[in-house]
């Protein structure tokens, strides 16, 4: 089911950006502006100033039901989970050996 909505997700982005590069080129070029919009059952009808007509559907609906995916689920070897353990680091806390100045200001603090 998370691979439905992941692939729901990569073709919403995709869908989206297409429009977007089509209205930025719509918006760039002054020749094709809309003149006038009139609705035609569920279609509405652009017409442009260059002499085109575009037609397209008031609402669109896309169905992923069918979709089925099949694949392999690759995960690391217990090897190179292992050999991870062994990588040791230098600690980016450093570690205090010495808290007199703090315990002598609180004792003051208490009096």
């Amino acid at each position: 089911m998370a691979i439905r909505w992941f692939i729901f997700g990569v073709i919403a982005l995709l869908v989206n950006s297409a429009f977007a590069e089509k209205a930025k080129k719509n918006t760039s070029t002054s020749s094709s502006r809309p003149v006038g919009k009139s609705e035609e059952g569920d279609y509405i009808v652009e017409k442009r100033s260059d002499g085109t007509v575009v037609k397209y559907k008031k609402k669109t609906s896309y169905d992923f039901e069918g979709t089925g995916i099949e694949g392999l689920y690759n995960k690391p070897s217990g090897a190179y989970i292992s050999n991870i353990k062994q990588v040791k680091g230098k600690s980016i806390i450093r570690m205090r050996e010495n808290f007199d100045a703090e315990v002598i200001d609180s004792s003051r603090l208490l009096k």
